[in-house]
């Protein structure tokens, strides 16, 4: 996975738009074309795009090093932090919910 598909991912999980991903960080065309691939992107611009929005920095390297973290276990994982950093109770309540229905598994 490369960095703009792990970042796009992370956007669209988050239901943020590009304009809201680039945050007055880098400008929306940049971020667009770092999503698609055609422009790279420095690490520390890339860690205060993922800090300002709270997602978990190591978690998204892990991601795009680690094929493997890509599924449901990490979605979910992903999904808690998200709702974490942002002190989100009801989407912490939503995911619990699912947990209890059996549409996620949690992991071990």
């Amino acid at each position: 996975m490369t960095i703009g598909e792990a970042l796009k991912s992370r956007r669209l999980h988050a239901g943020m738009s590009q304009t809201e991903m680039a945050a007055g960080i880098v400008s929306e065309s940049f971020y667009s074309k770092v999503e698609r691939g055609v422009h790279a992107i420095d690490a520390e611009t890339l860690i205060k795009i993922l800090s300002v929005h709270h997602f978990d920095v190591t978690g998204f390297f892990a991601q795009i090093n680690n094929q493997s973290s890509t599924g449901p276990f990490f979605e979910l994982t992903s999904e808690i932090t998200f709702a974490q950093n942002r002190r989100d109770v009801k989407a912490l309540d939503k995911i619990k919910r699912k947990i209890e229905n059996g549409e996620v598994q949690a992991p071990l």
